[in-house]
């Protein structure tokens, strides 16, 4: 092959990957998890990421103790973001399974670190929503 035609080769795939990397980006960022307490008191919307984006309280709220409604918004939470990690894997899963980036995103990687004292994983830039980034606006 000739070495003209061997560099527009890899010029194309290097596109290809831009525009897929690109489009895997959007999905993520416009990716939330929504959750419901059992109860129905506590509605929590998540970020990709995890980060809380929205919370509801129905007027039944009230009717719970301070500890008791902590937990239920806590638990409510922790649902999704766990459904929300669960989609984010989903959306990678097609390119990066079998792979360390996908053992990180899904746990695998991370627990190893937390059993070595690292609670505190920084979330990969990419990963982040725009509204989550310092210095942005609150919706």
């Amino acid at each position: 092959m000739n070495p003209e035609r061997m560099i527009a080769d890899l010029e194309a795939r290097a596109r290809d990957l831009a525009e897929r990397s690109r489009e895997l980006r959007e999905r993520i960022r416009r990716a939330q998890a929504t959750q419901r307490s059992p109860d129905g008191v506590v509605t929590a919307t998540v970020a990709p990421n995890g980060s809380l984006r929205h919370i509801e309280f129905s007027p039944d709220a009230g009717e719970f103790s301070h500890a008791r409604l902590g937990e239920v918004v806590m638990d409510t939470v922790r649902r999704a973001q766990e459904q929300a990690a669960r989609q984010a894997a989903s959306i990678v899963e097609p390119q990066f399974g079998g792979t360390a980036a996908m053992d990180f995103l899904t746990g695998s990687a991370a627990d190893g670190a937390r059993e070595a004292g690292d609670d505190d994983l920084p979330l990969p830039r990419s990963l982040r929503a725009p509204e989550d980034e310092p210095g942005s606006a609150p919706r």
